[in-house]
């Protein structure tokens, strides 16, 4: 009988310490579930910044389409009256002048450009002039694109740096001009079988882009 009580205390001092244990675990439990949750919280709001970057690098940057400079001179003032007579008195202004769909003069009148005709009141011949100035970012470009097809023709007494062109293409002969000051000039007509043939209304012209 002496030796049953220390067992009993040992025994009640083990249940005490599982019962202490047990309580413990049970308040632990929730603290370190929420411990847990909050680093995922913590990751998912750390990932957006990275794929708003990724965003934002796949959105191209938009390139600035380069513009031409408005040409606003009227019809007498790109060939005047005086020139058009010394020329042949027998053109004057066309009333029913349009431009051509897909012509040179139409790709001139959308680079801010003016086109204008001319008619012979006896033959019913016509001429054609358009004068645009475009972009320094594209003039060589459309020069290239001109040369491409044209034979490359010398004017006599043009600026240093003027380049021209002329081809005869449906029986419409054209005489093209790139000037040292930035324009671009068309010439057009049936009656110009040769370069030489329009020399003298392109000097005209670019005389009076000045």
């Amino acid at each position: 009988m002496p030796f049953a009580r220390p067992a009993l205390r040992v025994t009640t001092a083990l249940v005490a310490g599982f019962a202490a244990a047990a309580l413990l675990a049970g308040c632990s439990g929730p603290g370190l579930s929420s411990a847990q949750d909050t680093p995922k919280a913590h990751d998912t709001s750390s990932a957006a910044p990275s794929d708003t970057a990724a965003t934002d690098d796949a959105t191209p940057t938009p390139t600035p389409t380069p513009t031409p400079t408005p040409v606003t001179l009227q019809q007498g003032q790109v060939w005047t009256a005086q020139q058009v007579y010394t020329f042949n008195p027998n053109f004057s202004p066309d009333p029913n002048y349009a431009v051509a769909p897909g012509s040179a003069a139409e790709q001139l009148t959308k680079l801010a450009g003016v086109s204008f005709g001319w008619v012979n009141q006896t033959s019913n011949d016509k001429i054609e002039i358009a004068v645009a100035h475009p972009s320094a970012q594209n003039f060589d470009q459309f020069s290239g694109q001109v040369a491409g097809k044209s034979q490359v023709v010398p004017i006599d007494g043009a600026p240093a740096g003027t380049v021209s062109y002329f081809n005869v293409d449906g029986g419409v002969g054209t005489l093209q001009v790139f000037t040292n000051n930035g324009y671009w000039i068309v010439i057009d007509s049936k009656t110009f079988l040769e370069p030489g043939d329009s020399y003298q209304i392109a000097t005209d012209v670019m005389g009076n882009l000045k």
